[in-house]
């Protein structure tokens, strides 16, 4: 044979060469690029056409099948004839029918098709074996009702013009025009069309004919690929066409492939028989019958979509909001936007419509593989193209059993009593410990811009009310177990007041805000508009935590607009159905993690090995020693961190693979450090708790805790800090399902009323953001107004919200520090807040400072005595060293004890000794036992882990009236944490010396205390399932926990008359112990003619929580006054 004149390779760079660079306004690749932005500009992304079934969110395996028909001849020779009236080739004629077709079935009047191109324009390809096919899009403009000789009209110019523009490679048209991808949809088109003429010579093969037969791969690389083949007598004239469909089996049925295959057919008759001025619309193809049939299809598929699009639904404004729920998503972002080469990418922002295609998808899915360990394809990407949809995806292809799926549970379905999510039980506990209160309203107070219509605002709340359920439920008990009561009709109270006054309307405003609602008869939302003497309004809406959170309060305002809007209108709301209800969620919830494929063991398996040997208590020194019950009272000041700030943090977190949250984490670790908390330090933050798609538009109560612990020893650089933090936030979050509540309750840490359990210290940062879309003003728009803030739910919350400028670039971050004063004055929280500031000033300046870098100030006031840092450099202000004495020729020696200097010149100690785990202040347990009349003098020691006190008193112990160890210790518990109650009160002669540890003699036993111990101990045990325990065993390290606690105490009342409160519990959690409590007691009571404690008293607890309440999480802290949307 001869040689071939060019080879495939050849051909590939002859390809680069011709098309050339397309940036290059003089290249082949630059004007055929101009030419299709303009042609397909604005294109459908979908025909929408009448199929059996709605779309797959991926291709599967393509599967097919075809159907044939044939046309006549003398059809055939009317289409070539009209091919020549309007100088089109036969392909444009069957393509206009085609078009007609898909008109009729429903596709509308703006239609694209594909069609391939043998793609070789050199003749010296003719003869070559290789792959040169191209794809082109063919649009077609039905509108405006054309005639069939306009449409073949319009039809040709288009083509033409494709066909003169057929060089530039589909793929490059699809990654520069950038349309909407998914992997289960070929982008531009789905349909495409192909006109043949059949072979007439046969090929030889070694001289024997042979014919081409295609082969039924029974695969669809389209949803339908419609084949015309012109057959030809022998005479060479028209004999009539083979009309092919073949068809995607995941969409349609073979009766709907012959429906529009034969609608096709009746098109190419229509065009060959009508005359060519016939206009499209007196050209009718479906009967009646047909036509419904396709109206119900097509109805049934736009309601699919619609679900499917429900079910999926981001948060609101989840296209233009920055608010994170993990901070694996954070990283993501980042990761899009370093790839896309853009200043930041939000959590619904698709990748492909900011410019990325397959190419960068690839380096996409390779940095996501080394910064996040997840093994990513470049498929994902398709089908999951948003940083929060590609999250959510990866994190559902792990080992793991799949996720119980979240439904709505009917009525008939539902336990009689509903339980309370875990979050709910631990604020009925704790109203149930403290008794009602307003420490976990969720105010809402807004000066609005309108007035609104008392009458119509109230049917509004109520329209609310009936679509949450949460809205109007309470919360009942029976045995001690909760259960939720939905309320059918319940509606929510709408007061009205007026206000004369500045004064009038803050008290008004705070009143409201301050309602104590009664969760066992009350539902937990209620409202109140306030009217001023000017005839403005301030609306105040109250939500009980218990029913709500952050994330519930925009969700909350935007059907209470929808339904206001609706009701001045004199209608209904007409809104979607919320997928399910907050009971289903309960359900689901006790579901996911209890179920037969329960995620709390491998969860619990994880943070007992995280929190090992986690001390109890941030060893934070505080102006006040810590009282023996927490008061809950609190205050904020607030605090702002520059823009030039905020963007270095941005920058460094996105160099480390991390998020701003870690960053600032990493650097508020550093500053309790620095201010005496230890290097091991667990910093609480709330988490949405809203997995699902289906929680995002609920009112409801989902915020869950999380530990996150952070080991600063060795003084690292704040890279190597913020690395540490990121790899221990990543596992926390993705263990993130586990109930804080039930982390406690198994991993038993010591319980407090003084102190939350695990973690004093909370921290929040919040993406800000955006203004609302332009459209018509809500009719709750307004200004935030200030009230009364109501307390502290943690020692310390630092609570920051990013800002951002007009043109969406950072602007600095508003924080707010919420502290309780019972520890801490109000100078030491602005000088807290002001160093956080200056630790990320320094941090962002300079990241590989060390943790002991930053400078603070003001120095410590001179004084005899000097405390120097762990560098040996002076303390500035509250920052704890180790005291130096001065030497009488100059200089100075240490002395072994530690202290912090105070604003005021003096030095305050620090706790050297623990017990426990916990600090331990000598100088107050012993100041509190001396403080007990008969006491002469005390001391304290640690033996073995746990706290002793030996102490003398008038006479000796066995003086008339002396104090026994029992009274001793009761005596200390009333005063002091319970951390700090010694476990011994040992009276002794004389008190020992530094170091030495007298005898311990067996413990006095208290009169009765024997009888009362074999009685407690058998209902310790009652009350813990039977499991073996001894009278020295802990209550609470024996399994026992809140809930137990409450049964506990209504058994003690039943058989032993007794009225116990949960305090009591919690400060002697053994039944020796509490045996021992009671005893001495009757005893006090007997010689002063008091009732005993707990003797027939009825009344409820009102002490603080206990270490296993924490304090419920509320989400953001924000600065006051709150920010309302």
């Amino acid at each position: 044979w001869e040689p071939l004149p060019v080879q495939y390779a050849d051909y590939a760079l002859w390809q680069r060469d011709m098309l050339g660079d397309p940036e290059d306004p003089d290249s082949t690749a630059h004007e055929q690029l101009a030419f299709w932005r303009g042609a397909l500009d604005g294109v459908p992304a979908e025909t929408r056409l009448p199929a059996d079934r709605p779309r797959p969110t991926e291709p599967g395996q393509r599967r097919g099948a075809a159907v044939t028909l044939d046309l006549d001849a003398g059809t055939h020779r009317g289409l070539t004839a009209l091919a020549r009236a309007r100088r089109a080739t036969f392909f444009m004629v069957v393509r206009s029918a085609l078009s007609l077709a898909l008109r009729a079935a429903g596709a509308g009047s703006d239609l694209v098709v594909g069609t391939p191109v043998a793609g070789r324009p050199e003749e010296a390809l003719h003869e070559l074996v290789g792959f040169f096919v191209n794809t082109l899009a063919l649009r077609t403009d039905l509108s405006g009702d054309p005639t069939l000789g306009e449409l073949v009209g319009r039809v040709r110019d288009a083509d033409l013009a494709a066909f003169a523009h057929e060089d530039l490679p589909f793929d490059l048209l699809v990654e520069d025009l950038n349309p909407e991808r998914s992997l289960g949809r070929h982008p531009f088109f789905q349909v495409m069309v192909s006109a043949r003429t059949a072979q007439d010579d046969p090929y030889h093969l070694g001289g024997i004919p042979a014919v081409l037969d295609g082969a039924d791969l029974a695969t669809a690389k389209f949803d339908l690929s419609f084949d015309c083949l012109e057959l030809f007598g022998t005479d060479g004239e028209p004999d009539g066409l083979r009309l092919g469909l073949q068809y995607a089996t995941d969409l349609y049925d073979e009766g709907t492939a012959l429906l529009l295959l034969d609608l096709f057919r009746r098109a190419l008759t229509a065009l060959a028989g009508r005359p060519d001025g016939t206009p499209l619309g007196r050209v009718d193809l479906l009967t009646d019958e047909e036509r419904r049939g396709l109206d119900r299809r097509h109805q049934a598929l736009a309601e699919a979509r619609r679900q499917r699009a429900g079910a999926r639904k981001e948060p609101r404004d989840g296209d233009r909001t920055r608010t994170a729920t993990d901070p694996r998503e954070e990283i993501l972002r980042g990761l899009f936007a370093e790839i896309l080469g853009r200043e930041e990418v939000l959590p619904g922002e698709n990748f492909f419509k900011l410019g990325g295609h397959s190419l960068l998808a690839g380096k996409l899915t390779n940095r996501i593989r080394g910064a996040l360990g997840l093994q990513a394809a470049i498929r994902d990407v398709f089908l999951a193209p948003t940083p929060r949809q590609l999250l959510r995806r990866l994190g559902e292809q792990g080992t793991g059993p799949a996720r119980p799926a979240l439904r709505p549970v009917p009525e008939e379905a539902r336990p009689e009593r509903i339980p309370l999510s875990s979050a709910q039980r631990r604020l009925w506990f704790l109203n149930r410990l403290e008794g009602p209160s307003a420490t976990y309203n969720i105010p809402v107070v807004t000066r609005l811009h309108r007035p609104l219509d008392p009458a119509v605002f109230a049917a509004a709340l109520a329209d609310v009310a009936a679509r949450h359920e949460v809205l109007r439920t309470v919360y009942r008990s029976t045995g001690g177990e909760p259960h939720q009561q939905v309320l059918d009709g319940a509606v929510p109270v709408l007061e009205q007041v007026r206000a004369d006054g500045p004064d009038a309307l803050r008290a008004a405003v705070d009143e409201a805000a301050g309602h104590v609602f009664d969760l066992a008869a009350e539902i937990p939302f209620r409202a109140r508009l306030v009217t001023g003497a000017d005839g403005g309004q301030v609306m105040v809406l109250l939500l009980h935590h218990i029913a709500g959170d952050g994330w519930s309060t925009p969700c909350l305002l935007a059907d209470l607009d929808t339904a206001y809007r609706a009701r001045a209108e004199g209608r209904a709301p007409d809104w979607e159905p919320l997928p399910v209800q907050y009971a289903d969620y309960t359900l689901w919830q006790r579901d996911l993690l209890d179920g037969e494929h329960g995620l709390s063991g491998e969860q619990l398996a994880h943070w007992r090995a995280a929190l090992d040997g986690l001390p109890p208590l941030l060893a934070l020194p505080t102006d006040r020693p810590r009282p023996a019950e927490s008061d809950g009272a609190g205050a904020l000041t607030g605090f702002d961190v520059s823009a030039a700030t905020h963007r270095a943090l941005l920058r460094r977190a996105r160099s480390s693979g991390a998020t701003l949250f870690m960053v600032v984490q990493a650097a508020l670790a550093a500053l309790l450090t620095r201010h005496g908390a230890g290097t091991d330090i667990a910093i609480g933050t709330t988490v949405a708790g809203r997995a699902d798609d289906a929680l995002h538009p609920l009112v409801g109560f989902f915020v869950n805790t999380l530990v996150l612990r952070t080991d600063t020893s060795g003084d690292p650089a704040f890279t190597d800090l913020v690395h540490r933090v990121r790899e221990t936030g990543l596992a926390a979050y993705s263990h993130q399902d586990l109930p804080f509540d039930r982390l406690v309750e198994h991993l038993s840490p010591h319980r407090s009323a003084a102190h939350a359990p695990l973690v004093q210290v909370m921290l929040q940062v919040h993406a800000a953001s955006a203004e609302a879309a332009p459209g018509a003003p809500g009719v709750l728009d307004g200004e935030p107004v200030a009230f009364r803030a109501v307390g502290a739910k943690s020692d310390l919350t630092f609570a920051l919200t990013e800002l951002t400028g007009a043109d969406g670039a950072p602007a600095g971050l508003r924080g707010a520090l919420e502290y309780a004063t019972a520890l801490y004055d109000e100078d030491t929280a602005r000088l807290l807040a002001r160093r956080l500031v200056e630790t990320l000033d320094a941090f962002a300046a300079d990241p590989g400072l060390p943790l002991s870098g930053p400078e603070y100030g003001p120095d410590a006031p001179s004084g005899p005595e000097a405390v120097r840092d762990e560098k040996g450099r002076p303390a500035p202000v509250r920052v704890p060293g180790e005291v130096y004495a001065p030497l009488p020729g100059g200089g100075a020696r240490p002395t072994g004890r530690r202290a912090f200097p105070a604003a005021d010149g003096t030095l305050r100690p620090v706790a050297v000794l623990t017990a426990g785990g916990y600090p331990v202040e000598p100088g107050r347990v012993e100041d509190v036992l001396t403080g007990r009349p008969g006491v002469t003098g005390a001391t304290v020691a640690v033996r073995e882990d746990r706290l002793y006190a030996y102490v003398t008193v008038t006479g000796t112990f066995e003086s008339p009236g002396a104090p026994g160890e029992a009274e001793l210790r009761a005596f200390a518990a009333e005063r002091l944490p319970e951390y700090l109650v010694p476990a011994r009160v040992v009276v002794v002669d004389r008190l020992p010396a530094p170091g030495e540890h007298p005898d311990l003699v067996p413990e006095g036993e208290a009169p009765g205390a024997a009888a009362r111990e074999d009685e407690l101990l058998a209902l310790f045990r009652d009350a813990l399932g039977g499991r073996p325990l001894g009278p020295d065993d802990n209550f609470f390290k024996s399994g026992g926990h809140s809930l137990l606690a409450v049964r506990l105490l209504n058994r003690i009342r039943a058989e032993l008359g007794r009225d116990l409160t949960l305090r009591d519990v919690f400060r002697n959690p053994t039944a020796a112990s509490l045996a021992r409590r009671l005893a001495d007691t009757d005893r006090t009571s007997a010689g002063t003619g008091r009732t005993p404690a707990g003797a027939g008293r009825a009344s409820a607890d009102t002490g603080r929580a206990p270490a296993d309440v924490p304090p419920a999480p509320s989400g953001p802290v924000p600065p006051r006054p709150p920010a309302v949307p």
